[in-house]
């Protein structure tokens, strides 16, 4: 029950959009959680970070509902009293369902059962019956009436707060939930009613963000644990390269593999070379960090280029055959490697 009539107000057809999101994500995660098998916990783990983000979004937008909604309509309305009352316990009911679908999140993920799993599926299906329940209530008796009673800087009020209340980054996913189904004019009425620069974040970094995010829960695109772990291994060691030349340079300037090497004030140089080994190392554990494993295979594949640079740079001075081939060359491999280990695991779909 999703009708968006030309002649609804802009709030009503905002609500209506974001509802639908809510609607589906409910399904789909319903139907992922189900074909996990047993004892899959990296799975597990994935969707109920996901489960959790989910909860505490419809928590934010009923909160939102519950302090600005619902107060000023029951100052305004008599005979339909009724009808606000009655979604106050319908929020009320949601939220008992989402306690449940918690618990139940909680005891399936790191564990990944059959028993629990299927019973966070029961619990996620009450929940959704709930949901839907009164979210069809909502868009048939309470949005009509809202439209006759509350203010456009009432309906705009519920949309501040649940950016006022939501982490940044997990706004953006949330607008490409809402966004994903939208057509033209959907899109043009949510983004719209945005700020210039939070409309130029979406662009910038929350479609991509919002892309990757639909590729590791519905499509369990899992980047490459032999992928992952070298590049943590490599992290490691680039970092320690680096704190090593900042540290004892003229010490470390040897095992390069040059006949010679910078004395004096122009052993500077090595300290160049510490600056950039540690940046590559702290661009490496950035991206592990915020799980961007595309971005990190792409990444290394381009800082292939600089232990590869290395070889030929001490091959060319007629230095160390055995450094350039067994340090760097190697080295420029297990990057190169890497890179391409990490981007087919995570490929576009």
């Amino acid at each position: 029950m999703t009708v968006t009539a030309p002649t609804l107000h802009p709030g009503s057809r905002a609500m209506i959009i974001v509802h639908r999101a809510f609607r589906r994500e409910t399904r789909v995660l319903g139907e992922l959680i189900a074909a996990v098998a047993p004892g899959d916990v990296r799975r597990a783990r994935v969707l109920a970070d996901f489960l959790d983000q989910y909860r505490a979004g419809l928590h934010v937008h009923h909160t939102g509902e519950d302090e600005l909604f619902w107060p000023p309509l029951l100052a305004r309305v008599d005979l339909d009293a009724d009808i606000v009352l009655r979604m106050e316990e319908q929020h009320r009911h949601v939220a008992a369902t989402l306690e449940e679908v918690a618990a139940r999140t909680a005891a399936w993920r790191d564990g990944a059962s059959a028993a629990a799993r299927d019973a966070l599926v029961t619990a996620l299906a009450r929940h959704r019956a709930a949901l839907v329940e009164h979210l069809d209530d909502e868009e048939r008796h309470l949005l009509p009436l809202a439209e006759r009673h509350l203010t456009d800087e009432e309906w705009a009020s519920t949309g501040e707060h649940f950016i006022e209340h939501t982490p940044k980054l997990q706004a953006l996913l949330f607008l490409g939930l809402v966004l994903e189904d939208a057509d033209d004019d959907e899109r043009a009425l949510m983004l719209g009613g945005m700020p210039a620069p939070a409309r130029f974040l979406w662009k910038a970094i929350g479609r991509r963000r919002y892309a990757n995010h639909v590729r590791r829960i519905r499509h369990d695109d899992a980047p490459s644990r032999l992928g992952t772990a070298l590049a943590v291994v490599l992290g490691g060691f680039i970092t320690y390269i680096g704190l090593a030349y900042l540290v004892a340079p003229g010490a470390n300037a040897p095992s390069f593999g040059l006949p010679a090497w910078p004395h004096g004030d122009a052993a500077a140089f090595l300290t160049v070379k510490g600056v950039r080994d540690l940046a590559s190392g702290l661009i490496t554990f950035t991206l592990l960090a915020r799980r961007e494993h595309r971005a990190l295979g792409w990444t290394f594949l381009a800082m292939a280029a600089v232990p590869l640079g290395d070889m030929l740079t001490v091959l060319g001075n007629h230095g160390s055959t055995g450094a350039a081939l067994g340090i760097h060359g190697l080295t420029a491999l297990a990057v190169a490697a890497t890179g391409a280990l990490l981007v087919r695991s995570t490929r576009r779909r």
